[in-house]
């Protein structure tokens, strides 16, 4: 009995050691737990999933991973930064990070129009640096269609090139 709770506190040492570094979302610490089971040996009548799903369980509750949180960071993080992401990029990382779309949605909502207004004047305003003149049509429009394919609404995209080649 003893060397299965010694097997399952090395296995919770080393999940707690990943989590500490930066955060973490749930499906990355259960990848990584499944990473690490491959390496203990646990004996036949003992199931890993529910070692993994206990120590889980004891991560959620000391509040170590938690998804919500995790997307509410981000998201802000998002708003803060320079790099410019459109509400459609943060969705798709947020969805590989294994966040379930409710709450991706939920923080999209709230907060994905602020991002994706500031992330698209920051984009155009840097592209147009480099274009001589927005007024010739096959630029512009291959500046729309940069744009658009970045995830950007078309409607807003059209709109800020609008706004930006009014003002040169």
């Amino acid at each position: 009995m003893s060397d299965i709770r010694e097997s399952v506190d090395k296995l919770y040492s080393k999940i707690l050691d990943f989590v500490s570094y930066t955060f973490r979302t749930e499906k990355e610490v259960r990848d990584r737990a499944y990473f690490y089971l491959r390496k203990i040996s646990f004996p036949p009548d003992i199931n890993p999933a529910e070692v993994v799903e206990e120590i889980i369980n004891k991560l959620k509750l000391s509040r170590d991973i938690d998804d919500d949180d995790y997307t509410r960071r981000y998201i802000e993080g998002l708003l803060l930064s320079s790099k410019s992401k459109s509400s459609r990029e943060a969705s798709m990382f947020l969805y590989k990070k294994g966040i379930p779309e409710s709450i991706s949605s939920m923080y999209l909502d709230r907060l994905g129009g602020e991002l994706e207004e500031k992330s698209l004047s920051v984009l155009v305003e840097k592209k147009t640096r480099s274009i001589k003149s927005l007024r010739d049509p096959v630029v512009r429009n291959k500046l729309i269609r940069y744009l658009i394919s970045k995830g950007f609404n078309p409607d807003r995209v059209r709109a800020e090139v609008d706004k930006i080649a009014s003002l040169k």
